[in-house]
């Protein structure tokens, strides 16, 4: 990746996927975009569920176009990464904020993709902080989802409380509706995570 090629200088949010297929093969894709403003895990790990959402309902197995398709497609008032990115955000110093996805295919007793998540965060600095996240499996992805726009929630409602921004709080109340929506994809993978172990218990049972 040129830095030329990204036209930016600033830091960056890094979407880095690795996506197997039922022979083991791996293939990579990486999309990225400016950090400031939306460029952090509560405004992005939606569009990573809403992915995994689409291969459940679609009854599909991960593919690196797909994810780039839909990652790249821009819908609703959140930019997404849409710029090709061909580095490591992990050994990149300008990527702030990387997210590391493992994707595998569906599990056919739940029907919902493998997925393996890692949130890298770093400061800029001297002295940078960094913190590193990780969740396994749509039902922890989306629980984690919620609570990151849940936060991102109460901390516009505070900004807005105090600038008397109108703004921020319609910000805010999208963020709560998508928290909202990530819970009950939260609540559907554990659904299915539950049957999946009840079918299971029956077949031993029977056996």
């Amino acid at each position: 990746m040129l830095r030329s090629e990204l036209r930016l200088h600033a830091p960056l949010f890094v979407a880095q996927a690795a996506v197997s297929n039922h022979t083991g093969l791996i293939a990579r894709t990486g999309l990225a975009m400016p950090a400031a403003p939306f460029g952090t895990p509560a405004w992005q790990l939606p569009a990573l569920l809403s992915y995994l959402h689409r291969l459940h309902q679609d009854e599909q197995d991960p593919s690196p176009e797909l994810w780039r398709s839909h990652t790249e497609r821009q819908t609703g008032p959140v930019p997404r990464p849409h710029i090709r990115y061909q580095a490591d955000g992990l050994h990149d110093p300008d990527a702030v904020c990387v997210l590391d996805i493992q994707l595998g295919p569906r599990d056919e007793a739940t029907g919902w993709p493998a997925a393996d998540l890692a949130v890298i965060e770093q400061e800029e600095g001297s002295c940078p902080f960094g913190r590193v996240t990780r969740r396994h499996g749509a039902e922890a992805i989306a629980a984690y989802t919620a609570q990151e726009l849940s936060a991102e929630h109460a901390a516009l409602m505070d900004r807005a409380r105090r600038h008397q921004d109108a703004a921020l709080v319609r910000l805010a109340g999208l963020a709560q509706r998508a928290a909202e929506w990530a819970d009950q994809v939260r609540a559907a993978a554990h659904a299915d995570a539950v049957h999946a172990q009840a079918d299971r218990a029956r077949a031993r049972i029977t056996r």
